[in-house]
């Protein structure tokens, strides 16, 4: 494998091999749903079948099946079905970055809703447990704090980038 430093600049990316250099850099995803992913942002098709994701990626039919399954409640892809053939068709969402972050931050506004429940329930003294429960609803509070200015932050990076006017509201 060969390090994006060094890969060939042709223009041919090698889709199998983008998606295997990938694969191992998403935390908390099986490498074949983290393959799955990176043939669907590297394909030029508006989507992939079941069979083209099985022999792309060498894996069984259940595979696809349960990997897509996963990626699809992360919020990343979609499945379709097709009419013509019937199989399952995937394909990268749309906004599948803007809602993967929408739903961490409904994520966390609900762990710091938990987090503040224990800690009206726990007693207000110095004891260890009550010391981490802090710690952890301080994170969480500035993640829900911070979290939607990073994105804003990012829309407008992003619409600078490409030279767009930033549609601010």
């Amino acid at each position: 494998m060969t390090s994006p430093e060094k890969q060939d600049t042709t223009g041919d990316l090698d889709e199998r091999e983008f998606a295997g250099q990938l694969a191992p850099l998403i935390p908390a995803v099986p490498p074949i749903a983290g393959r799955m992913l990176g043939l669907l942002l590297v394909t030029n098709e508006p989507h992939l079948s079941s069979r083209d994701l099985m022999d792309q990626l060498g894996v069984s039919s259940a595979s696809v099946s349960n990997m897509g399954r996963l990626l699809i409640h992360g919020g990343l892809v979609v499945r379709t079905v097709s009419p013509e053939t019937r199989r399952d068709l995937f394909s990268l969402r749309s906004d599948a970055w803007v809602s993967q972050w929408q739903d961490f931050v409904a994520i966390a506004e609900k762990t710091l809703a938990v987090l503040d429940d224990a800690l009206a329930r726990q007693p207000h003294d110095q004891s260890v447990s009550r010391k981490k429960l802090e710690e952890t609803r301080d994170h969480y509070a500035f993640l829900v704090q911070d979290l939607p200015l990073q994105q804003e932050r990012f829309r407008k990076w992003r619409a600078e980038q490409r030279g767009e006017q930033s549609a601010d509201v």
